[in-house]
C-alpha cells in the first residue's frame, strides 16, 4: 500500500471515530452507525478484530 493510501485510510478512520463520538453525544444513532461502518472499513485494527486475524508488524 502506498503512503498516500495509508494516509487517506487513516484520515477516513479518524473521520469515522469523530462521527461515532458525535453521534453518541447527540443521541444520533444513524450518525453513530455510519461512523462505525467507516471506521471498520478503514482501520486495520478494526478489520483484524472483525476477521479474527491480527495484522503483521
Amino acid at each position: 500500500m502506498s503512503p498516500t493510501m495509508k494516509i487517506k485510510s487513516r484520515i477516513r478512520a479518524v473521520q469515522g471515530w469523530i462521527m461515532v463520538n458525535f453521534g453518541r453525544a447527540t443521541g444520533n444513532q444513524h450518525l453513530e452507525a455510519k461512523g462505525m461502518a467507516i471506521r471498520s472499513e478503514n482501520d486495520p485494527g478494526q478489520r483484524a478484530e472483525k476477521t479474527g486475524k491480527m495484522p503483521r508488524s
